[in-house]
């Protein structure tokens, strides 16, 4: 049942509030409750077997041992000390608990401890198990493990081991309150080997001597887990031979470890390096200067140098000497990087706990130098923020130089995250010749930046792509972003391209050749309820074509020695092949991946030229038939002319379903856009039309509109710039930008009337929108300050961050723990104390805390004090204390002394049981101050008596807040009345305050609160104000209690009783005029009754009223009754009258509009085909023939069809229409028309009303007895319908008619209406009619409609039931309309 609430809770909870409906509500509260009543039943033990063997049953209750907790002991908890040879570490049975703390230090003095991860699965990015090569938090940090690593098949290591050398390993686990996953399970060993699985030493495949593996024959490896030849190296496909001593020996164009990667399809390989390797970082730098990779810093958990230097050729790694007496920049992570010449130049980083800083550092190559260099900008001031260079990390730097203007070769940093303006959607400039920096103004696409993205330059379109990111949602919360954009940096132009395939961020972008930018690995996990199974660590290659504009992802292999999965790495580009170094997957990793790009040439066919990615863009030449790099194309980024553009193919021909597919989210992306720059400086060829909507490829509303296609054609709009800021200071660093705290969209643009002087910008008084914004996160130095704010404290590093940061500010789990509440802070107590340790008070709570031990004075009374420090003892050079303020003998870090009485007892024997509290102290462990009393005893503090003024005898245990027992009373020493409730002060009955009853009204007192628990007494007061008039008094007691009422009169001090210790439970009672005197003289009340209720105990309702209600006089009560009610029925009629005449008007008001619409309906041509009358058919001579567009004589009978109209227009409103027929004349018994007559023919209309709306003519299929037939089968679902068009006569029908369906009335109505609307709109284009159609009703009855539209076809199709039309428009125009799935 635990499993299950967590599941729910999982599934309920969330970092970021989000929305749900009331029957969720409902539906959660009863399920809570359920769970909880079992939950109750559950928790109760039958034998020690219930407490999931981490601890005993005593009393039908579990009593866990030292590291557990909860009602079964299923959860692990404080820290535990680990002695054995062999074990195992879990967080406990099912799912992790919220909020979880827990530590395990394993001691092995002289033993190297060796953990096999056998599960592990935590949520991502917030919950931690950290790994330290110590007893100590102080100790070297060798892993910080976080999200889906090891589950059931999934691993990202081959190897899932850590090895601590020290003898001893401190593991800690800390959880938020927001998810708890399966969690992990962890068994370790001494001195042992490595190995993929945990049982067996050398995966099975070896010998274990002294730690090391020595493999059998066909395996190698530190874990003998490589096979040497695996796959036996593809011998039947001729790839490669397999030679024991060595492994593979691959054929020319293979490649790998199983000889099975094609070099003409590129290639991976892990690089082995000599001699000396670093210790890993990720978020570093890197610069290639000639054949030499320089790695710049990083985090490295407080293990690496400044700078390490790789040589390609030699595969060695160097640590280069650098010149003495001058600068060297303090140790960074999540900087930029770029290579100018011979000097290296890093911008930027994070600075330890100090947070991001705006640095720019040069370091000299050949002179092995550092040079801090001052940038020429813009001064910096309170109206002036976007000034630079910013303070920033996780920012990208990209070079960009111009071959005949060196003056012009600068360094374009891009987005990034700043602790003052959060994250940054700006591009800023620095000019290597003059030190200029600029924070520049960019055009086109509204970007969203933000940390972690990468950016690369492609030489064959001379742009900046810049793809992924963590980006800001709101002012609480990130996301990952998909968006990829290009950033022209001469026009500083913004364009927004085809998103990616998948989130993610710290991942490498690379252009390795032209025009194909590869993406590898990174973090794709966003928060954990929209995660969808993305995984902290990515090992996928993900390619983008920069010609086509379109992603695809490349199968990378598994079979390499190294992993693969990993984010925080780098990748540079080195004699045509990408090289990828470091990053982390839970620890810090210092291997170097290589990936060498295929070839074009040997793709023989267009298809596979343009289809296949070798890590190059190929293209197809239809002249020599031959496919090719594009960068050997001449001149490919020029326009082509029309002959040279025919021979050379880009991109793949789409297939039709990818085409549709791809215009469909085209579609859905063009109607996302809210503004004009959003919309038109995009790939997707989205239009902004007047109406003020995005919409794909052409306005919809009107067809004759061009729209705006072009960014130049846009109007200014300042908005998509604010809307994109989501906090005050980057708001209105924007001089375009206002902030108004009291709006949803908070950061607004200036009004367009309002025009902003750069000369006034230094006067806030002269900007009507000026404002004062708060303090940001990271300017609070304290948790109490930064809690109370909407920002989260990181405990260990003390540091402040925004909600939406706290990701990007702790990428690799730097923050051991952290709250957003105040009640969590552990402040120091002292201003000299620099440990947080000395908040806690006992030794319990100290010993929870990972960094924290215990150090008892020696009295054996449980008094002592909490110190940073690990198993072997305190450290206390952190304090500046001497060696002998904890001697070795008094220390404890896993575990407590046995006697634990706050130094106010002594315990019996060598038991916990403490003797007899003293110092007014009371619990088992004297750790209360008794009744009437408080303070805090804990670790020898002092209890004191609480002052209530006698109105209360008991308090608050640690504020000494009285409680009292009177309602009404409020005050921390009940000294004073609770005005604000109404309860006011008697100046005769000082100490008393009293409720002031209303006459004529029953007030309701509820008393059971949580707060109302102390309340013994209410008392009430009332002054009767009708002189002439007797006063009931009534009151209700829901328990029993006791009254007290008395009377006060105006010319006396003194209060008589009338009524002691009666029971209020029902009590009524009349006070005559006659004995008292009511109402006031001189505004003094003559007579006041007071009610004390007391002896009670709530929870209890009290009900009490004094009313002086006057006698009905029953003949004024029905004058007055009748009166209303006849003047009711008069104004009643009144209205019914201006109503009728009203309707009147309304209709005759109509009736003119539609003559007037009548009147000026225009005319037009109808093409009307008739047939040749028979003289033998007329009857009348005279007569006047009305024409049907069915059929309108017969040839067998006298009797003609009824009139059809040829036009029925529906006036507005749909209550008349103009009806059109057309009628032949009389022709004066002669077969012709009379001569003299212009035609035979002549146009009638008339206004007609409609009842209802106009119901579709339906032309029953008629049977004709000659040669050829029309048959109709309406077949039920999954049967055949066949029909054939009759072609014995040409009918024409000007209007919509219906020859065969099985539609509901209200769906034919429907269909006929889209498809006439269709019809219309292109009545040029069956094709685009038919598309309409289609499309409309998919949408409205759920696809797959097929629709056909067109003259003289025949048909045989299978439907669905209910779901055919057969339908004419427009004269012979034909549509098919139906349904099959």
């Amino acid at each position: 049942m635990i499993e299950v609430l967590q599941m729910f809770l999982f599934l309920f909870k969330s970092k970021y509030r989000r929305k749900y409906n009331v029957t969720w509500s409902v539906n959660l509260c009863t399920f809570l409750y359920l769970g909880y009543i079992l939950l109750l039943v559950e928790s109760k033990c039958q034998d020690s077997s219930n407490c999931s063997d981490n601890g005993v049953c005593k009393n039908n209750t579990c009593v866990c041992y030292d590291g557990w907790k909860g009602s079964h002991c299923q959860y692990c908890s404080g820290k535990v000390r680990l002695g054995a040879a062999s074990g195992i570490i879990h967080d406990g049975y099912g799912n992790y608990s919220l909020g979880t703390k827990c530590s395990w230090l394993i001691d092995a003095s002289n033993y190297s401890i060796t953990l096999h991860i056998e599960e592990f699965a935590t949520e991502c990015g917030w919950d931690h198990l950290y790994v330290f090569d110590g007893d100590s938090v102080e100790s070297p940090l060798l892993a910080v493990f976080s999200g889906l690593m090891y589950k059931d098949s999934y691993r990202i290591r081959k190897i899932p081991e850590v090895v601590v050398q020290s003898g001893s390993a401190l593991l800690h686990f800390f959880s938020d309150d927001a998810y708890n996953m399966s969690g992990f399970n962890i068994s370790y060993r001494l001195n042992a080997c490595p190995s993929t699985l945990s049982d067996v030493d050398c995966s099975g495949h070896g010998v274990c001597i002294e730690g090391v593996c020595t493999c059998d024959g066909r395996w190698t490896g530190a874990a003998c887990h490589i096979e040497k030849c695996p796959n036996n190296c593809w011998v039947n496909a001729s790839r490669g031979t397999c030679e024991y001593g060595k492994g593979c020996i691959c054929r020319k164009g293979w490649k790998g470890e199983d000889c099975g990667q094609a070099t003409e399809d590129g290639y991976w390989e892990n690089v082995a390096t000599r001699g000396f390797t670093p210790p890993g970082s990720a978020s570093h730098g890197v610069a290639v200067w000639r054949d030499s990779m320089y790695i710049v810093a990083g985090e490295s958990y407080n293990r690496g140098q400044m700078l390490y230097v790789y040589d390609f050729n030699g595969y060695v790694w160097e640590t280069p000497h650098i010149s003495d007496g001058g600068l060297t920049p303090l140790y960074r992570y999540a900087h930029s990087t770029v290579l100018y010449g011979d000097k290296i130049f890093i911008y930027g980083g994070v600075l330890g706990n100090r947070g991001p800083t705006s640095e720019l550092w040069a370091f000299d190559v050949n002179a092995k130098t550092w040079e801090n260099i001052t940038v020429r900008a813009e001064i910096c001031n309170g109206s002036n923020l976007l000034c630079g260079p910013l303070k920033s990390a996780g920012h990208t730097a990209t070079l960009v130089t111009k071959v005949n203007n060196k003056k012009d070769d600068r360094m374009i940093v891009i987005f990034g995250h700043s602790p003052l303006l959060g994250y940054l959607n700006t591009v800023q400039e620095y000019y290597f010749g003059t030190r200029e920096w600029f924070v520049v103004t960019t055009r086109g696409y509204p970007v969203k930046g933000g940390y972690g993205h990468s950016a690369s330059w492609d030489p064959l379109t001379n742009k900046v792509y810049v793809y992924g990111g963590i980006i800001s949602e709101s002012a609480s919360t990130q996301t990952l972003s998909t968006n990829l954009y290009s950033y022209e940096p001469d026009s500083r132009m913004w364009t927004c391209l085809s998103d990616g395939p998948s989130a993610r961020y710290l991942h490498s972008g690379t252009f390795v050749s032209p025009g194909l930018l590869l993406v590898f690995g990174g973090n794709t996990h966003n928060d954990t309820s929209h995660s969808f199974g993305a995984k902290c660590y990515g090992y996928d290659l993900l390619t983008y074509d920069v010609v086509c504009d379109t992603w695809h992802v490349l199968n990378v292999t598994r079979g390499l020695p190294a992993d693969l999965a990993r984010y925080g790495h780098s990748a540079v580009t080195f004699e045509g092949s990408l090289y990828i170094y470091g990053g982390f997957d839970g620890q810090m990793l210092s291997d170097i991946l290589k990936y060498t790009p295929g070839s074009c040439e040997h793709l023989i066919n267009k298809n596979s030229c343009l289809g296949t990615r070798p890590g190059v863009k190929c293209v197809w030449d239809r002249k020599g038939s031959k496919c090719m790099r594009i960068q050997d194309v001449p001149n490919v980024v020029k326009t082509l002319p029309i002959d040279e553009e025919e021979l050379i193919m880009r991109c793949p021909e789409e297939m039709r379903s990818s085409r549709v597919h791809t215009e469909i989210l085209r579609q859905e992306k063009c109607s996302r856009a809210v503004d004009c720059a959003s919309c038109v400086q995009t790939t997707r060829n989205c239009v902004w039309c007047s109406s003020g909507v995005c919409s794909y490829n052409k306005c919809r509303d009107n067809s004759s509109e061009r729209g705006i296609t072009h960014l130049d054609q846009c109007p200014t709009d300042l908005s998509p710039t604010c809307r994109q800021l989501h906090t005050c200071t980057a708001c209105i660093s924007q001089t375009s930008c206002s902030w108004k705290y009291e709006l949803n969209t908070k950061c607004i643009p200036y009004p367009t009337n309002i025009s902003i002087e750069p000369a006034l910008a230094n006067n806030a008084a002269s900007v009507e929108t000026a404002i004062q914004c708060q303090r940001v996160c990271s300017e609070y130095t304290s948790c109490r300050n930064c809690t109370q704010e909407e920002c989260i404290w990181c405990q260990n590093e003390g540091r402040c961050v925004d909600k939406n940061a706290y990701t990007v500010s702790f990428p690799y789990g730097q923050c051991r723990e952290w709250t957003t509440t105040t009640d969590k802070c552990r402040s120091a107590r002292g201003a000299e104390e620099k440990s947080q340790c000395s908040f806690y008070m006992t030794c319990a709570q100290c010993r929870d805390d990972p960094a924290c031990g215990w150090c008892d004075d020696g009295s054996k009374t449980g008094l002592g004090r909490c110190l940073p420090g690990g198993y072997t003892g305190p450290t206390l050079h952190t304090q500046s204390l001497p060696s002998s303020t904890c001697p070795h003998e008094r220390w404890h870090f896993t575990n407590c002394p046995v006697c634990q009485c706050n130094g106010h007892s002594k315990c019996q024997g060598n038991t916990s049981a403490c003797v007899q509290c003293d110092n007014l102290t009371t619990g088992s462990h004297c750790e209360k101050c008794m009744a009437g009393y408080w303070g805090n005893p804990v670790n020898g503090g002092r209890c004191q008596p609480c002052e209530c003024n006698g109105q209360a005898s008991q308090c608050q245990h640690d504020t000494g807040k009285c409680y009292c027992t009177t309602k009404g009373l409020t005050g921390d020493h009940c000294e004073k009345c609770d005005v604000a409730n109404h309860y006011h002060p008697d100046p005769l009955n000082k100490g008393a305050c009293y409720y002031d009853l209303t006459i004529d009204y029953q007030f309701t007192f509820n008393l059971s609160k949580k707060e109302d628990r102390h309340y013994t007494q209410i008392n009430f007061r009332n002054s009767p104000t009708k002189p002439d008039i007797d006063a009931d008094f009534h009151i209700t007691c829901s328990v029993l209690a006791k009254m007290n009422i008395t009377i006060r009169r105006a010319n006396s001090k003194e209060e008589k009783p009338i009524h002691t210790n009666q029971n209020c439970t029902t009590f009524k009672y009349k006070f005559l005029r006659s004995d008292y005197i009511f109402g006031t003289e001189d505004n003094v009340t003559l007579t006041t009754f007071y009610v004390y209720v007391y002896d009670f105990q709530p929870p209890l309702w009290i009900q009490i009223s004094f009313s002086q209600y006057p006698k009905l006089n029953l003949q004024q009560f029905f004058i007055t009754f009748s009166t209303c009610f006849l003047l009711l029925l008069l104004a009643a009629a009144i209205l019914w009258k201006i109503k009728q005449r009203y309707d009147m008007y309304r209709r005759r008001q109509r009736l003119f509009v539609e003559m007037e619409q009548m009147a000026s309906r225009p005319f037009s041509q109808v093409l009307v085909e008739l047939e040749v009358k028979d003289v033998n058919d007329r009857t009348d001579d005279s007569a006047i023939y009305v024409l049907s567009s069915a059929d309108p004589l017969k040839k067998h009978g006298k009797k003609r069809d009824a009139p059809s109209p040829i036009a029925l227009e529906p006036c507005f409103g749909n209550r008349a229409a103009v009806l059109s027929l057309l009628v032949r004349l009389p022709t004066g018994g002669e077969r012709h028309t009379v001569k003299g007559q212009s035609s035979g023919l002549a146009i009638a209309s008339a206004l007609v009303t409609l009842g209802n709306p106009r119901k579709l003519s339906i032309d029953p299929v008629k049977t004709d007895t000659g040669t050829k037939t029309t048959k109709t089968h309406m077949a039920e679902d999954g049967e055949q319908a066949h029909f054939n068009q009759d072609g014995s006569k040409k009918i024409i029908h000007t209007y919509p008619l219906v020859r065969n369906s099985d539609m509901s009335e209200e769906m034919i109505q429907e269909s006929v209406d889209l498809i006439v609307t269709a019809c219309e709109k292109y009545s040029a284009n069956n094709e685009m009619a038919a598309k309409m159609i289609k499309e409309q009703m998919d949408r409205k009855y759920g696809p797959p409609f097929n629709v056909v539209v067109g003259e003289g076809f025949g048909f045989h199709v299978t439907f669905e039931k209910k779901n055919l039309l057969y339908m004419f428009f427009a004269g012979n125009l034909a549509i098919l309309a139906w349904k099959c799935s």
